[in-house]
């Protein structure tokens, strides 16, 4: 074995080794005590006093291998976590609690600073940085309201707390401006776009309008981004996604096992004429968009790991990207109180859907095309094909 091999070996196992204690940290919450908080440099204290546990914050460990952006995990406060943050010197540190004390390393922020051009202000007044974010490797996340019709209804999804009561709604024109403006100067390159369930399924009528403005404003005919959607009765309602512009397409089954997703998702299953045609409509989305650009994802934690892998398989060998998020019950779910499975179960089941993104024939580009966030999964796929540089794994960037 040569000492190339050898330490290529030795940096795959400390980034699995890193990936791990990340993915620990997630589900198991850090407590912050504020009186540590106050003895952090202004900068950490500012950022520490706007985590939640709905939106946690992107960190890297400073003396570690792997930079965001990502994976999905995150910094989220729990009071009685094992690890919790101390300030040395000014700087945010980990450690772990028990037995012993351990120190597990000095973290630091992503994206603490936005880019500049998000201080700019749409032509009706509103900030750019209220529309959408930016992330380092060029896509732009736009959520473009936070209310979703199923809580109203009382049939949203049993894992989420996402609605918002009479969230405000971003304009696709607002959504537009900003996007263009982005792509233009280079800064922006992917397109998120996401939201809960409109009033009488609207969404399409949105998305198409944003492509609209997109197109007038850069003349792409097609351009890069995702439309995050639920899945239509009318497939033709697909059709017209790909015909607007859109590069990829992401309807997200939740739940694979159909027992379990007819009780945990009831207004996906009363609205989107349930689990067969949720999955049916993804089988469909292929044949218009193609291989590698039709994704869906699955709540990691709530079925048997057996189930997930069946439809990550299934899904694969249809040309359809699946993952599975890291499940942890949030405040205000129907969930709220339940337990995750321990991190080794997790983690290992993000190691075999990377083995299948690998079978299949998934490309890097494909997995980061449709997606949100690589994900765990993503991110040992990359490990697993040695996709390093001199300091650890290769920083993903879009075209």
């Amino acid at each position: 074995m040569t000492h190339a091999v050898q330490n290529n070996k030795a940096l795959k196992e400390a980034l699995y080794k890193e990936l791990e204690l990340q993915l620990d940290l997630s589900i198991q919450g850090i407590s912050v005590d504020a009186d540590e908080i106050s003895k952090l440099n202004s900068d950490y204290g500012h950022t520490l006093s706007i985590v939640s546990d709905a939106y946690p914050l992107a960190y890297n460990f400073v003396d570690g291998k792997i930079k965001g952006p990502g994976f999905d995990t995150g910094f989220r406060k729990q009071n009685d976590s094992i690890y919790g943050l101390e300030a040395e010197e000014g700087k945010p540190v980990i450690y772990k609690y028990g037995k012993n004390k351990t120190r597990i390393g000095q973290i630091e922020f992503r994206n603490e600073t936005r880019h500049p051009l998000l201080d700019l202000t749409t032509r009706d007044g509103v900030p750019f940085h209220t529309i959408a974010t930016v992330r380092q490797d060029g896509q732009v996340h736009v959520n473009y309201s936070q209310e979703c019709v199923l809580k109203d209804k009382g049939e949203d999804c049993y894992f989420c707390n996402y609605s918002v009561r009479n969230a405000t709604l971003k304009t696709p024109k607002q959504v537009g401006e900003v996007f263009s403006t982005l792509y233009e100067a280079g800064v922006g390159k992917h397109l998120n776009l996401t939201s809960g369930f409109l009033y009488e399924r609207k969404e399409l009528d949105y998305y198409l309008d944003v492509a609209e403005e997109i197109q007038s404003r850069t003349g792409l005919k097609e351009f890069r981004a995702t439309a995050v959607v639920g899945a239509p009765l009318d497939f033709s309602v697909i059709d017209k996604y790909k015909e607007a512009g859109y590069f990829s397409i992401r309807m997200n089954v939740e739940i694979w096992d159909q027992n379990i997703w007819n009780t945990i998702c009831p207004g996906k299953r009363k609205h989107c004429g349930g689990w067969d045609n949720w999955v049916k409509a993804l089988e469909y989305a292929v044949d218009v968009f193609g291989k590698g650009r039709v994704a869906s994802n699955i709540v990691g934690g709530i079925e048997p790991k057996n189930s997930i892998l069946e439809g990550i398989e299934y899904k694969a060998s249809k040309g359809i990207i699946g993952s599975a998020s890291t499940w942890r019950a949030v405040a205000g779910s129907v969930l709220e109180g339940h337990r995750s499975p321990e991190t080794s179960w997790h983690f290992d089941l993000q190691q075999k859907i990377a083995g299948i993104y690998k079978r299949y024939g998934f490309s890097f580009s494909d997995l980061h095309n449709v997606s949100p966030t690589a994900g765990l999964a993503v991110t040992i796929f990359q490990i697993d094909q040695g996709d390093f540089d001199d300091n650890g794994l290769r920083p993903w960037q879009y075209p």
